[in-house]
């Protein structure tokens, strides 16, 4: 994404949209990686403006409260930073959703008249009905009760039935509902009929659909290293692995940031030298980089505890990637895995995922990648637009 000019967007957009998002730095997650896809992917009638937050990666001159205008392809949109913060941040004291309100309300005066608001998180769209009144279109990217969970790292996890009731109001009271995930989808619809279900996708701008896999033996991780992925998990099914086939060339490669990295480390210290040996932990990276390493790995292995995922956006990239995926049991919500086809689901027992990993090197990679090829970015965001636009139409009577 690049930065055209610091112009105003017009006095009327179609839609703005508002979440703790830089165009400068990509963050962990799957609703970072969904609003790229819809910024590249943006339909060409659409004018469109994000509010969102300056990490301290944007462009040098960047000012809270000063819009800028982004190119990514061929689309453009209008961007306003209100708040410094970075969302992989999880060491926080004030949720970033809280301090992002802060900032639309500092600079309230700043935002252009809109057809449609559209929201990715319960809070912010709860606080947004007033604050900017509009048709709303609230996404949701998780499970039932999803973010109450005891594997949760939401503040949520504290206020379980305040989290309920909350959500249930922003639902009813939306003028259209995304869900990502498609047994929730089936509630939400009981408490409002125009909610619609869609799976998430991967970008064929990014992916490297004709990866060579030149590392046959490489284990590949990628997530957030926060309880609900629980990444320590992926250590010690490596440790079995390598207890099992130490005369293979196994590697591990462990993708991602977040508070749980130091436990991550102190995982891998105690496990044997060759082991230790044999594991990568990469860091934060960019985009473009995981999906260069989805192109050279041999298996992905995807350990998220049940209850958190809402439709994994990393399996879909990985699986596009021709990646054959061991995930253990509630990690595949899309029912994209079928044992023996496109990779393997198992229970929490690193032995089992050791074994499903070898096993796994003998799945084809074009049976994985055709059991994903409909969830390509531009079909999908372009539903997405379409299915809100008509629905907010319906109920709000938008022009």
């Amino acid at each position: 994404m690049s930065l055209i000019d610091h112009s105003d967007p017009p006095a009327l957009v179609d839609r703005i949209i508002v979440h703790q998002f830089d165009p400068g730095r990509p963050s962990p997650g799957g609703i970072d990686t969904c609003l790229r896809g819809i910024c590249r992917y943006l339909p060409a009638d659409e004018t469109v403006a994000i509010i969102g937050v300056d990490t301290g990666a944007g462009p040098s001159t960047r000012q809270l409260g000063l819009w800028e205008r982004h190119r990514v392809g061929e689309q453009e949109f209008w961007f306003l930073p209100v708040v410094a913060l970075d969302p992989a941040d999880q060491n926080r004291r004030v949720p970033h959703s809280i301090r992002l309100i802060g900032g639309i309300l500092r600079y309230w005066r700043k935002m252009p008249q809109r057809r449609i608001v559209q929201v990715h998180r319960m809070d912010s769209a709860a606080a947004l009905r007033f604050i900017l009144p509009a048709a709303q279109v609230y996404c949701v990217h998780t499970q039932e009760n999803g973010l109450v969970g005891t594997t949760s790292d939401s503040f949520w996890r504290y206020f379980g039935i305040l989290h309920q009731r909350l959500e249930q109001s922003v639902v009813r009271n939306a003028s259209a509902v995304v869900v990502f995930n498609e047994d929730y989808a089936k509630v939400v619809q009981t408490w409002n009929p125009r909610a619609v279900f869609s799976p998430t996708w991967y970008d064929p701008a990014l992916i490297d659909a004709e990866g060579e896999h030149k590392n046959e033996y490489e284990v590949l991780w990628v997530g957030r290293l926060e309880t609900p992925k629980d990444p320590e998990l992926a250590v010690r099914a490596f440790r079995e692995l390598m207890a099992m086939d130490s005369d293979q060339p196994w590697t591990l490669q462990i993708v991602g940031s977040g508070t749980r990295t130091d436990d991550v480390e102190a995982a891998v210290r105690a496990a044997p030298e060759l082991v230790q040996q044999r594991i990568v932990l990469r860091g934060r990276v960019e985009p473009s980089q995981v999906a260069q390493e989805m192109g050279r790995a041999g298996i992905f292995l995807m350990t998220s505890h049940p209850g958190y995922e809402g439709y994994p956006r990393v399996l879909v990239e990985a699986m596009a990637s021709g990646l054959p995926a061991v995930v253990t049991q509630g990690s595949d919500t899309g029912l994209l895995v079928a044992d023996g086809v496109t990779g393997y689901t198992c229970s929490r027992n690193p032995q089992e995922l050791a074994a499903r990993i070898d096993d796994a090197r003998a799945i084809s990679r074009s049976e994985v990648k055709a059991a994903v090829a409909k969830l390509d970015a531009p079909s999908l965001v372009s539903r997405i637009f379409s299915l809100s636009n008509g629905l907010a139409e319906q109920k709000d009577g938008v022009a």
